[in-house]
């Protein structure tokens, strides 16, 4: 599946100016509330097969991945890049509580979940000069996210709240 993902994210990183700008204006909005500038080129990106029940993730996944320039490669996962800049005293006490609330929301169509990670995604591009986040394992949490045993809240809480520097 992995392979699958990198496909999907070169195929982001190919599309023209237009179109990765109408999928950055996307950005915390769900699939089904977007315009057809930014549905038409996340399609042109999506794999073949893709369920549907996946595609809503997918496309939040593709248009934060827009909102870094499309030569920008690498990354550490979400997590450990707010791990990371809270131990090194960049993000605020706000920004932990918003990480917390974070991981006690599911993922559900009514985008809640969705703007939480948007808000906390753009304050990681604001505040760190490091490469983008790695997208291929936010995709991989994000599909994962309503397991029953949690286990991406589990490593995310892990990543974040540890205190080792």
């Amino acid at each position: 599946m992995t392979e699958e993902y990198q496909v999907f994210l070169g195929r982001l990183c190919a599309l023209g100016s237009g179109d990765r700008a109408a999928l950055k204006r996307a950005a915390g909005i769900m699939l089904s509330d977007a315009d057809g500038k930014a549905v038409a080129a996340f399609y042109r990106c999506l794999p073949y097969g893709t369920s549907q029940w996946q595609e809503e993730r997918w496309f939040a996944v593709a248009c934060l991945r827009c909102l870094w320039d499309a030569d920008m490669e690498g990354g550490e996962p979400v997590e450990q890049i707010i791990g990371q800049l809270i131990r090194e005293e960049k993000l605020s006490e706000s920004t932990l509580h918003r990480a917390e609330v974070l991981l006690d929301t599911a993922w559900d169509e009514d985008g809640y979940m969705l703007t939480k990670l948007t808000r906390l995604v753009k304050l990681i591009r604001q505040k760190s000069d490091r490469a983008p986040i790695d997208f291929t394992a936010l995709l991989e949490d994000l599909l994962d996210w309503n397991a029953e045993n949690q286990y991406v809240q589990r490593k995310w809480a892990r990543a974040i709240f540890t205190n080792e520097n």
